[in-house]
């Protein structure tokens, strides 16, 4: 493996480790799936498009995830508020961005799995349309469909938070 597909490859795995992670699974159990997802990428190289590589590890990874949910009984959390905060700034930037970070992840909580999905695929991971939808199983044109009904979603229950009219 050269250095450009390592770096490719560590980069692809810190995302989906920190996506499942984001989605509720413990840092344990995203490892385990991560690890399992890129050796079964090594066992179906062959028959993998490499143009939807990233699309397909992910798409692995979650399936694994969802696996591991139904197995178990156990509830996922979201991260703290404080592994989302950024380490820069002063401490009223802090606060303000902590409070803000807990109000959007108390939104993130009320909406459909699928809407909270898309959202975070898009603007977290910044997925282009084609990679989402290949990751989900979706068109790009449902996944622009399910992408604008989520943030209307997320303006109606965020405005109706009460503090941001």
């Amino acid at each position: 493996m050269n250095p450009a597909q390592r770096e490719w490859t560590q980069n692809q795995m810190n995302k989906i480790h920190n996506y499942l992670v984001k989605m509720g699974a413990s840092s344990e159990d995203a490892k385990d799936i991560v690890q399992d997802t890129f050796y079964k990428a090594f066992l179906y190289s062959d028959s993998i498009n490499t143009e939807k590589l990233s699309a397909w590890l992910f798409r692995v990874a979650i399936n694994a995830y969802y696996d591991l949910c139904r197995r178990s009984t156990r509830l996922a959390s979201l991260p703290s508020p404080e592994e989302l905060v950024s380490k820069e700034g002063l401490p009223e930037e802090l606060l303000a961005v902590k409070e803000e970070s807990e109000e959007v992840q108390k939104v993130l909580q009320e909406l459909s799995p699928l809407h909270k999905q898309v959202l975070e695929l898009r603007y977290k991971h910044e997925m282009s349309y084609k990679e989402i939808g290949e990751s989900m199983d979706l068109k790009p044109n449902n996944v622009k469909t399910y992408l604008s009904r989520a943030k209307k979603q997320f303006a109606k229950i965020y405005r109706r938070s009460g503090k941001h009219e």
